[in-house]
């Protein structure tokens, strides 16, 4: 593994060509085994971090895309503000469920782990956009102005929804009431959002501007720096440029999606660049200097009777780059053999004395 990226595969005990099941199964025991509930108090702090981190690398092994991804050498999810590997506990829920039918308190545990929740997750902060990038733009990283739709919070009521905000006069400011209802084994307390103010524990006149929301809907535009060495799929995360609501302000997440680019084709990170050549310099060889996607002339030694389809020169370092700080990838050239159509009579001629040779052979 390169740099000080994480062996999921060793994490969860598993070979790197492991199935869908055995990923599942290693999961479940090793869940089981260090689930913080489970354990001694002595050792919960290290179940903790244990249970996050098989977690985590379950995460991306278990979902084929972001398992392709990593095994390229990857992470999933990255970008030039921020990056990690996002995971959702209902997932890994599903899995105890699946092979031991559930077990109290395992949603409570992995919501304080990771802040997730299912009141939380009611309000998605994240705006995630699709951005296409050219082979020449992954290479070389680039800068983009993304316009899109976000929530704001409203500048007539500061967030609010409402004017001239005042305690609620039915709840006292607590957001809550109780309601007390009879049953067949006597009187049950039950309490519940406060119908006044909506659970706000103030009331007042509704915002003209938001509508009561706390919110309004603007169109925002951004310059965003794109890291040189994405790939199709992954992720570039920018905080702070989401969506604003009660729990702060979401991200940015621009989904990769890589263009087709003349002449070149994608292999990881590296790159095979299909030379024109013609049949002359097919059969006789010799130096040829193109510009690569970098913007770096680069020179070639084609070799006597290089064949159509044949890969004949590797440039190292030439190829896509490592947003980690990795190594590169490698610029392979590819023989492409032309044949010129409405060629000159003299051309012709010599292409005629040629085949002349050829059958005398």
């Amino acid at each position: 593994m390169r740099g000080t990226k994480k062996d999921y595969y060793e994490i969860l005990g598993v070979p790197r060509n492991a199935s869908k099941d055995q990923i599942d199964a290693a999961f479940a025991k090793l869940a089981m085994k260090w689930h913080p509930d489970r354990v001694p108090p002595e050792k919960k702090k290290e179940a903790e971090k244990k249970f996050k981190e098989i977690s985590e690398a379950y995460a991306v092994l278990s979902d084929p895309e972001k398992r392709r991804l990593y095994d390229m050498g990857v992470d999933p999810d990255s970008g030039a503000a921020a990056s990690g590997v996002e995971f959702s506990w209902q997932d890994i829920e599903e899995i105890f469920n699946r092979f031991f039918g559930g077990f109290r308190g395992f949603g409570d545990v992995f919501d304080n782990l990771f802040g997730g929740g299912k009141e939380v997750e009611k309000e998605d902060l994240d705006v995630i956009l699709p951005l296409e990038l050219s082979l020449e733009e992954i290479v070389r990283g680039a800068k983009r102005r993304i316009r899109y739709r976000r929530r704001e919070t409203c500048h007539r009521c500061r967030g609010i929804g409402i004017i001239d905000p005042r305690t609620c006069s039915t709840c006292k400011g607590n957001g809550r009431v109780r309601r007390y209802e009879r049953g067949l084994f006597g009187t049950f307390i039950l309490s519940e959002p406060c119908p006044t103010c909506k659970g706000r524990g103030f009331e007042g006149r509704t915002c003209d501007v938001c509508r009561g929301r706390g919110y309004v809907i603007r169109e925002v535009e951004r310059e965003v720096e794109i890291p040189a060495g994405v790939v199709e799929g992954q992720k570039v995360i920018f905080k702070g440029l989401g969506h604003r609501g009660k729990r702060g302000v979401g991200r940015l997440i621009l989904q990769v999606k890589e263009k087709p680019y003349p002449r070149y084709e994608r292999k990881g990170r590296d790159l095979i660049y299909d030379m024109i050549l013609t049949p002359a310099k097919a059969v006789l060889g010799g130096k040829v200097e193109f510009v690569d996607l970098r913007g770096q002339r680069v020179s070639v030694s084609v070799p006597e009777g290089v064949q159509h389809g044949e890969v004949f020169a590797r440039i190292q370092g030439a190829g896509v780059p490592d947003p980690r700080g990795g190594k590169a990838g490698d610029l392979l050239v590819r023989a492409r053999i032309r044949i010129p159509s409405n060629l000159p009579r003299k051309v012709k001629d010599l292409y005629k004395q040629i085949l002349e040779l050829e059958s005398s052979i």
